[in-house]
């Protein structure tokens, strides 16, 4: 088995680069994490966190007290399952606080390969306060804006509802509309997206 991670975070850096909203991190065992510019600049508002190991301590003091325990405890049992995983959490940065959204996947450990994980961290700010985030007046959303709004109303739904294969479904259909947006974003075909 190969380690997903590597080559898979170096991709979805490249094509992250420049979404300002969506970051990507990989998380290679025990107690080493990784984020990429964006996902530093997410996480704690500034890129010096960025393309290095970072102990899981160094993540969560940007986490508000609030929603501490419920991310040590998502990290705490990356060890320990296979899967996507998804959280949502609140972090404080120069600029204030923020809503994140972490999508990924872990990976169990195998015959010679630790237990890793990788995916992408998205800022859910405008779904929090929606007034403050709104498309300037006449401006359409793109299509893909409208398959993510949709797609973060139908999780809400399912969240409610407790269905965890259905909340399985739309955290997977989350993921992918993030990494198209921010491919689309990274080659500079982005102009569609606000």
């Amino acid at each position: 088995m190969q380690d997903h991670a590597a080559g898979t975070l170096g991709a979805l850096a490249l094509r992250a680069g420049s979404a300002g909203l969506v970051g990507t991190w990989m998380w290679r065992g025990g107690d080493r994490h990784v984020l990429d510019r964006d996902a530093a600049e997410l996480l704690a508002g500034a890129q010096d966190l960025a393309d290095i190991d970072l102990p899981a301590d160094a993540l969560v003091r940007h986490v508000l007290d609030a929603d501490r325990a419920a991310v040590r405890a998502a990290l705490g049992r990356n060890a320990h399952q296979s899967g996507p995983v998804s959280l949502e959490y609140r972090v404080r940065t120069p600029d204030g606080v923020r809503w994140l959204l972490s999508h990924g996947r872990i990976y169990g450990a195998q015959p010679g390969v630790p237990a890793h994980g990788h995916g992408v961290l998205i800022d859910i700010t405008a779904r929090h306060a929606p007034d403050r985030f709104e498309a300037p007046e006449g401006a359409a959303l793109s299509p893909l804006e409208r398959a993510a709004r949709h797609a973060l109303a139908a999780r809400e739904a399912v969240e409610e509802d407790g269905s965890a294969s259905l909340r399985l479904l739309v955290d997977m259909f989350l993921l992918e509309v993030g990494r198209v947006i921010a491919r689309r974003v990274g080659a500079g075909r982005g102009r569609g997206v606000n």
